[in-house]
């Protein structure tokens, strides 16, 4: 089998999912967290979209003391917010943090900056002279407490571009501005299988037995990235359980743990051969990883083979599914960020690049990168831990070294 460069091997996904770009759909506000945007977004409105008060208390105009002008009495259920009077010179209203501010406004009093004087006949409200010791009238500056229609965002302005997968923070943001409908790409549909006879699901193993340490987190991390699983299936280490499933399963992708090998027990790189798939690439120069495989089905369907072990298989589904998504949302390749090592990794003897997890520290002198310990590819105890796998050379990577390093999403 030709290696590939595991740069390379992204670059090869990437360009694969580009040619497959996804068509687009409108979805619910309320459904839209994890799907991608297929178009830009840009504020129908000014934010905010109008002049308000940014606390409890008195709209004021002019100086004071003022005298107090109340709204007609609110009925049951009716939006306070947005009852008002108009303010002359002198005068003054109670308004509610996010009210509507009165037409003559030219000031906000907070209400414990505040205190009222009401005879039954005429109310007057003062501003308490302690909270105002430096202001020359001995009350709020204009312009205070008050919320101006588009201090934060003109109307118009670009708020999310195409491409960005929508998070809660995004939604919240969105809510606000008034959409209710957003355009996102259709998401691409993964199948996964997993394979080994020796796998079992439930309780301690035990010789020659392994857990399973696949199916409860992968469909999650798969939709985590964008797409969406349609089925989940296990496979016996047989030929026709593999060439029924690679057949007949209809999906965008085809993602399979295990078996893509070259032992008696594999029956990936077999059953691909029977169906006539072509190679994308065949294995990567890395380790832990480098039996993973992509391939195309005559009818087009993608074939990412993961390795079976463990901590190998979680690079590979980390290393190669989002450069193909990335590629079907039309968004470029991430760019990779660089940290220093704060310990020596040691080269892998075949001079293949190694991916090592390690955790990430943003600190004044820049990001540092701690190598953890107990990450051979059947390992998953220092890989449960980390925040990031760092890409570190053939020749190995001393203390204080640079490399760059793929982000692991929580």
């Amino acid at each position: 089998m030709q290696h590939v460069s595991w740069f390379d091997a992204r670059t090869l996904l990437h360009a694969e999912g580009s040619q497959r770009i996804a068509s687009t759909e409108q979805v619910e506000l309320s459904s839209a967290i994890g799907r991608v945007l297929a178009e830009p977004l840009n504020s129908p409105l000014p934010v905010p979209h109008y002049d308000s008060s940014a606390m409890d208390g008195y709209a004021l105009a002019g100086r004071g003391p003022w005298r107090l002008l109340t709204p007609q009495e609110s009925q049951p259920g009716e939006n306070v917010h947005r009852k008002t009077v108009p303010l002359e010179a002198g005068q003054a209203t109670p308004i509610l943090t996010g009210g509507l501010l009165p037409p003559g406004a030219d000031a906000v009093l907070r209400l414990e900056h505040a205190r009222l004087i009401d005879d039954g006949n005429l109310a007057i409200v003062e501003a308490l002279p302690q909270f105002f010791e430096s202001s020359p009238h001995q009350q709020p500056a204009i312009g205070a407490d008050i919320r101006r229609a588009g201090e934060e965002l003109a109307a118009g302005t670009t708020l999310l571009a195409a491409g960005v997968r929508l998070g809660a923070r995004h939604i919240g943001s969105l809510a606000t501005l008034g959409f209710d409908i957003l355009p996102v790409y259709t998401q691409p549909t993964v199948a996964l299988a997993y394979t080994g006879n020796e796998i079992i699901t439930d309780g301690l193993p035990g010789p020659g037995e392994v857990r399973d340490a696949f199916s409860p987190q992968f469909p999650f991390i798969i939709e985590s990235f964008g797409a969406t699983v349609t089925s989940a299936v296990r496979l016996q280490d047989s030929a026709p359980d593999f060439h029924h499933w690679l057949g007949h399963t209809a999906a965008d992708i085809l993602m399979l743990t295990g078996g893509s090998s070259t032992s008696d027990v594999d029956w990936v790189r077999r059953t691909l051969a029977e169906l006539g798939a072509t190679y994308i690439f065949e294995s990567v120069a890395i380790r832990p990883g480098h039996p993973a495989l992509a391939a195309l089905l005559p009818d087009g369907r993608l074939v990412l083979g993961l390795p079976g072990n463990p901590l190998a298989a979680h690079v590979a589904l980390y290393s190669y599914l989002p450069a193909v998504l990335a590629g079907i949302f039309g968004q470029p390749l991430p760019q990779l960020p660089t940290g220093t090592l704060t310990a020596a990794v040691p080269g892998y003897s075949k001079k293949d690049l190694r991916l090592i997890p390690v955790t990430v520290e943003a600190t004044p002198g820049g990001i540092r990168l701690t190598p953890r310990d107990k990450t051979r590819s059947h390992m998953l105890t220092g890989f449960a831990s980390a925040d990031a796998l760092a890409l570190v050379p053939p020749e190995g990577a001393g203390a204080e070294k640079n490399c760059q390093f793929l982000e692991l999403p929580a």
